[in-house]
């Protein structure tokens, strides 16, 4: 994707007012004893024409998905260190159905991603993580445009 196009869906997402609907998360064990993680947020868009941003807003989050992700077992055979997200990549994850836009990444270029989201006409959005932590409340916390960090006083 021309990095122009990138920039400007990024422009057009960042700042979105957003209300968090729900927010869960546990944790488990495998079966091999492994910790495994599984975050589902619903959150719903705050602008008069919500839908206007579907493609930035699944831009934006699976590109903050995308650069938060590391390798895992033996992904990291395909580990490219300096990739970076790329309009294909978005693309190859996207499928409308049932009248949803939908995302989802699992491994891309080595990296455990883990990510699915789905934007519901009206602006409701489901991003659902597996293994990723609590790694995407920083995500909508960047959508929002606010800072994750705080000044120590």
């Amino acid at each position: 994707m021309s990095e122009q196009y990138a920039i400007r869906l990024l422009e057009l997402a960042i700042g979105t007012p957003i209300e968090i609907v729900s927010n869960e998360y546990g944790e488990n064990l495998s079966s091999y004893g492994d910790a495994l993680s599984h975050q589902k947020i619903v959150f719903r868009i705050k602008e008069e024409q919500p839908d206007i941003l579907a493609i930035a807003v699944l831009f934006s989050l699976s590109l903050m998905s995308f650069t938060y992700a590391s390798p895992r077992g033996y992904s990291e055979n395909d580990f490219i260190p300096d990739e970076q997200w790329s309009f294909a990549y978005f693309v190859e994850g996207l499928e409308f159905e049932d009248g949803k836009l939908s995302f989802s990444g699992d491994y891309v270029s080595g990296r455990m991603m883990k990510t699915d989201i789905v934007y519901e006409a009206s602006g409701t959005v489901t991003l659902t993580t597996t293994n990723r932590g609590k790694g995407a409340d920083t995500w909508l916390t960047h959508l929002q445009g606010r800072k994750h960090i705080q000044a120590v006083k």
